[in-house]
């Protein structure tokens, strides 16, 4: 048995096709626990319709994919099979009818692995996904494909029930978006041993249309600080004191700094004023978190220049 895990919000005609390649899979005993993030659209109606079966998790709209994946495996600590197989999948991944079929039997054949699937862009046939090499003194990353690496995303992530009990849940505050696959695999290769590998036998199709990396395109203030920036200053020190060596961090943490002056004399930041009263500053409407407050007073003591004037959206 097989458990998928997925995340949706509004994207109706995308889900209804991953729904429906998972009903066209070789390998049929897959139990699908689909977290609905406050769909608008009617996806969970059309979910229930074509897979009676499949668990649904509410969400209201504001868990992200961290906080969805986290919904996720607190469900998964309850109920799951904890003998069965997972994975992960972002809901415009493509794969073919035997897709699950060949993962299953490839990790069966390996222990203690993350199974990565080996993406290829649908718009340019280039390597997309696989195993990735995080490099943690520039919180840099680059893009695999078939092998080994410290970490992988999400999108098509194939592991054991056990291992998701084993590695835990995600950080939802901390990491509410990008960053928290790399944190929650980077976890299960520094703390327990896990081997993350991709096989190019794995072929998937990512959509650089649909996937949120497409996010960067036109980078304005607004979105660096939104919690779909990966270049949100808040979520990158999360990032480093989640998941790099402590030997690593005074090295990360000044050229995180030289990547904010940098930011500050960008054309980008210019011209920001005062940031609004009960917004934090990582973008939350509500009042500014603890964390965000330490993150700030960090910057401003180790550069001198005010964070806050910049990040008002």
């Amino acid at each position: 048995m097989i458990y998928v895990f997925t995340a949706v919000h509004d994207r109706y005609k995308i889900t209804e096709k991953f729904v429906d390649q998972l009903l066209r899979q070789t390998y049929k005993d897959i139990k699908l626990v689909l977290v609905d993030d406050g769909c608008t659209d009617g996806t969970a109606d059309m979910v229930r319709s074509k897979i009676p079966e499949a668990v649904i998790i509410q969400g209201d709209g504001n868990l992200w994919w961290g906080g969805a994946l986290h919904e996720a495996y607190k469900w998964t600590v309850k109920n799951a099979d904890r003998s069965a197989f997972a994975m992960f999948a972002n809901d415009d991944s493509e794969f073919e009818d035997d897709y699950i079929e060949k993962a299953i039997k490839i990790l069966d054949t390996r222990e203690h692995t993350l199974l990565a699937g080996y993406g290829v862009s649908r718009q340019t046939g280039k390597v997309f996904d696989g195993a990735v090499d995080y490099d943690f003194a520039t919180t840099t990353v680059k893009r695999g494909g078939a092998g080994e690496g410290n970490c992988a995303s999400t999108r098509s992530l194939f592991f054991r029930i056990s291992d998701f009990i084993t590695i835990g849940g995600f950080h939802p505050l901390l990491l509410p978006h990008y960053g928290s696959d790399y944190e929650w695999t980077i976890r299960a290769w520094r703390k327990y041993g896990y081997t993350i590998y991709c096989d190019e036998s794995l072929r998937y199709l990512v959509d650089e249309e649909t996937t949120g990396d497409n996010f960067y395109d036109k980078m304005t203030r607004k979105k660096l600080f939104s919690k779909r920036s990966m270049s949100n200053p808040f979520y990158k020190f999360s990032m480093i004191f989640l998941s790099t060596p402590a030997k690593i961090i005074p090295i990360t943490v000044a050229n995180q700094i030289k990547f904010l002056n940098q930011l500050s004399k960008d054309k980008l930041l210019k011209g920001g004023t005062a940031h609004a009263r009960n917004k934090c500053f990582c973008g939350s409407e509500n009042n500014t978190h603890a964390y965000c407050a330490f993150i700030l007073c960090i910057y401003q003591l180790l550069s001198g220049r005010n964070l806050a004037a910049y990040s008002s959206s």
